[in-house]
């Protein structure tokens, strides 16, 4: 085998191993996001945090809405970022 392809093998097994070890699902980040509908927990100036039923806070920049407001928010499964946000009709 070819030190070249050796080192290729090599390098993808160690990043397998790390995420096999600190519990990462790699096909989480490939998965569509989950639509749920939340309460405006806090809002401070431009600033509102929301926390889905995974219990990770998030955040919405310029937010739009009002404390105490429910609103719809896409996101995926214990990860911060959310991917899109609208208000309930």
């Amino acid at each position: 085998m070819s030190p070249v392809i050796l080192a290729i093998v090599l390098i993808a097994a160690g990043i397998v191993i790390v995420f096999f070890l600190s519990g990462f699902q790699i096909f989480s980040v490939f998965s569509p996001g989950t639509s749920e509908e939340v309460v405006v927990s806090i809002k401070q100036d431009n600033l509102c945090i929301v926390e889905a039923s995974d219990n990770v806070p998030r955040q919405i920049q310029d937010c739009p809405y009002d404390e105490g407001q429910r609103i719809t928010i896409v996101y995926k499964y214990e990860q911060p970022a959310i991917e899109s946000h609208s208000p309930v009709s």
